[in-house]
């Protein structure tokens, strides 16, 4: 008879101890655990290798070059609160701080693909933050990639 998991609060299924075998709820514990390493250890082979883990739907960034100008406008609406004015994690309305845009070795190796994924489908959809929100419903592709364009063109630390 098998262990009908829908029974036990996450809460407390994540507390009993793991067995390396069988049935019940014992055997599925540490699933959070996995799949948070699962979804840290695919955005690491996304960074990786781009071509073997393409973006599903999300809009192609190198139909068109970005408009840098236009990004910083868009930059400074929509993402400044938690990115900061010059993109180095320091919003005042977001706490706990965001990643640095303008660490040196860090965006620069992203390639464009990825940044237009997690302006897209935001934090979600690069196994990162839920509070990073989708953009795709209010920024137009052509908006995301202008977005990039100011990112890029930020001077890094």
């Amino acid at each position: 008879m098998g262990f009908d998991r829908s029974t036990v609060p996450a809460s407390r299924a994540s507390r009993e101890p793991q067995r390396a075998s069988g049935d019940g709820p014992a055997a599925t514990r540490g699933t959070g655990r996995t799949a948070r390493l699962a979804a840290a250890l695919a955005a690491v082979l996304e960074l990786a290798f781009p071509v073997a883990c393409p973006a599903d739907n999300a809009p192609d960034a190198a139909t068109s070059p970005g408009n840098a100008d236009h990004g910083r406008q868009l930059f400074g609406r929509y993402c400044r609160g938690c990115h900061g004015v010059d993109g180095q994690g320091d919003g005042l309305v977001f706490m706990p701080h965001v990643n640095n845009l303008t660490k040196k070795g860090y965006i620069e190796n992203l390639p464009d693909d990825y940044l237009v994924l997690a302006i897209t489908k935001g934090g979600p959809g690069i196994g990162k933050s839920n509070y990073m929100p989708a953009w795709e419903g209010t920024l137009s592709t052509q908006d995301i990639r202008d977005v990039i364009a100011h990112i890029r063109s930020l001077p890094t630390y």
